[in-house]
């Protein structure tokens, strides 16, 4: 009797995990359009990983082998110049994946890959993640069009390059990351708030010019940050100095 309830608790517990993890696998956008049996399928044949915060899951020009799925937690993909200086590709969260660049192509990584927070990640052999694609049309469609916006955010970071002095190009960053929080009457909050260094690594610049340009911005009333939260206030004023400035 006791051995047979053992193999019963044995059982809910895998189907409690199972449940967990096809759920955590709905939540990424690429395999959303996917039916539940698709889905538990898939999660049979990803490896699952737990990682605290600070720690590197890819090392840049490492050969290509995995495709990662973040369940939860956030990760940033970044750089070295050969001078040290760290360099910020994006910032990753619940829903992104990263990996299948290599994975399409063969090429080996294009950059580090750091857990910012604790993070639960999925991961596939680039084999068999494109056995996915190859098999699903709408997995196929859905990274096209992920690949496509992220297209699109190179091409406006290349623009604020460009065009956009330094204080400028922090104005741009604080708009983009205020897009994927909720705005509650035209005020949004980012939680958990990014760092002088962090800003500075995304928009080229220095730690210096980020404390000096979001100084200014508290002056004017534009943003309240703490150690837990940036408040961004007036998105219509920070978006028109932004204006401004190309306009000169």
């Amino acid at each position: 009797m006791v051995a047979l309830k053992d193999q019963r608790n044995s059982a809910m517990a895998k189907q409690a995990e199972g449940n967990i993890s096809v759920t955590a696998l709905a939540q990424v956008r690429i395999l959303a359009a996917l039916p539940e049996e698709a889905l538990a399928k898939l999660a049979e044949r990803c490896s699952w990983s737990r990682h605290d915060g600070g720690s590197e899951v890819l090392a840049q020009d490492a050969p290509c082998d995995e495709v990662y799925f973040i369940c939860s937690g956030r990760v940033s993909a970044k750089t070295f110049s050969d001078a040290g200086k760290e360099i910020t590709f994006a910032e990753l969260v619940q829903g992104d994946i990263f990996g299948e660049l290599s994975a399409l192509d063969g090429h080996p990584r294009s950059s580090f890959v750091v857990t910012l927070e604790e993070s639960l990640l999925a991961s596939l052999p680039a084999a068999v993640f494109n056995e996915v694609i190859d098999s699903h049309p709408e997995v196929m469609r859905a990274l096209m069009i992920e690949l496509a916006a992220r297209l699109r955010r190179a091409d406006e970071k290349v623009f604020e390059f460009s065009t956009l002095n330094t204080s400028n190009r922090i104005h741009a960053e604080l708009l983009r990351l205020a897009r994927t929080h909720p705005a509650k009457g035209g005020v949004v909050e980012i939680t958990p708030p990014p760092t002088h260094a962090d800003l500075a690594s995304r928009t080229n610049t220095t730690r210096e010019s980020v404390t000096r340009t979001l100084n200014q911005l508290k002056q004017a009333g534009l943003i309240e940050a703490t150690r837990q939260c940036l408040t961004i206030f007036d998105l219509d004023t920070l978006t028109q100095l932004i204006r401004d400035s190309e306009s000169d």
